[in-house]
C-alpha cells in the first residue's frame, strides 16, 4: 500500500456516512426502475447505504480500505470485502448489476484506470452512479471570482485527500471515453453563499436547488450505462 494509499485509509476508518444528505436520496432516485441484481458501493463504509438496498430486492456488496468499516459492514449483511481502490478491484469481470462509487473518484490519482475497472466488473447494461464534488459549483465560481480557493480542492492531501477534481462536463466526457454512456446528472443542493451557513442536513429544502440547478451545486451526482 502506498502513501497515499495509507492516508486514505485512515481518513474512511474515521469517517462515517451521514445518510440525511440528499445525495443519497439522489442515488436512489436514479436506480428506481433498474432490474434489481448484484450492487456494490465502492467505499461502503459500515454499510449502512448499501445494505438498504436489501429491502429493494438487491443483493448488497461492498469494497472499503479499512479492515474496521468491512467488518461493520458484513455485520448488516453486506458482502464486503476489503481492497484499495487505486488498485484492480477484487471482483471478476461483469458481476454487478449497479455500481454506486460516492465521493471516491476525487480520492485517486488514476482515474482512468478506476473507470476502467468499474467497466469491468459492471455487467452488460448495467449502470455506475458517480458522486464527486463539483470544482464548477455556485460557491466555487463566487470564490475564484473574488481570489479565494475552490472548496474541496485540495494542495494537500493530508486534509480530504482529494487529488482530483472534476467539473459535470469534464466527468461526462471521462466517463464516455471510457466505454460508458451518461444518461443522468443530478444535483445534491446549491447552499445560500457558503456551504458553512448552510447545508441540505442542516435544511433539508435546499435538496430542491440541486435538481433544479444539477451544474451548480455542490455534487455532481451522473449516472452511466454500460452498453
Amino acid at each position: 500500500m502506498n502513501k497515499h494509499s495509507q492516508q486514505n485509509k485512515t481518513f474512511f476508518t474515521k469517517w462515517n456516512m451521514d445518510l440525511r444528505e440528499s445525495r443519497f436520496k439522489r442515488i436512489i432516485e436514479l436506480l428506481v426502475g433498474e432490474k434489481p441484481g448484484k450492487i456494490l458501493d465502492v467505499g461502503c463504509s459500515s454499510g449502512d447505504f448499501v445494505a438498504g438496498f436489501a429491502d429493494l430486492g438487491w443483493e448488497p456488496f461492498g469494497l472499503e480500505i479499512s479492515n474496521q468499516k468491512v467488518a461493520e459492514a458484513k455485520k448488516k449483511g453486506v458482502n464486503c470485502q476489503v481492497g484499495d481502490v487505486s488498485e484492480e478491484l477484487p471482483f471478476k469481470d461483469n458481476t454487478f448489476k449497479a455500481i454506486i462509487a460516492g465521493e471516491i473518484i476525487e480520492h485517486l490519482v488514476d482515474t482512468d484506470a478506476f473507470i476502467k475497472e468499474l467497466h469491468r466488473i459492471l455487467k452488460k447494461d448495467g449502470v455506475v452512479i458517480i458522486t464527486t464534488p463539483n470544482l464548477a459549483s455556485l460557491e466555487n465560481r463566487v470564490r475564484l471570482l473574488f481570489g479565494k480557493y475552490p472548496r474541496w480542492v485540495d494542495y494537500k492531501i493530508e486534509s480530504y485527500g482529494h487529488v482530483r477534481s472534476y467539473t459535470p462536463k469534464a466527468l461526462k466526457r471521462h466517463l464516455t471515453d471510457n466505454g460508458f454512456k451518461v444518461e443522468a446528472h443530478t444535483g445534491n443542493f446549491i447552499p445560500p453563499l457558503s456551504q458553512e451557513i448552510g447545508d441540505d442536513v442542516k435544511w433539508p429544502w435546499l435538496a430542491k436547488t440541486g435538481k433544479i440547478f444539477p451544474s451548480l451545486a455542490m455534487d455532481i451526482i451522473m449516472k452511466a450505462r454500460k452498453p
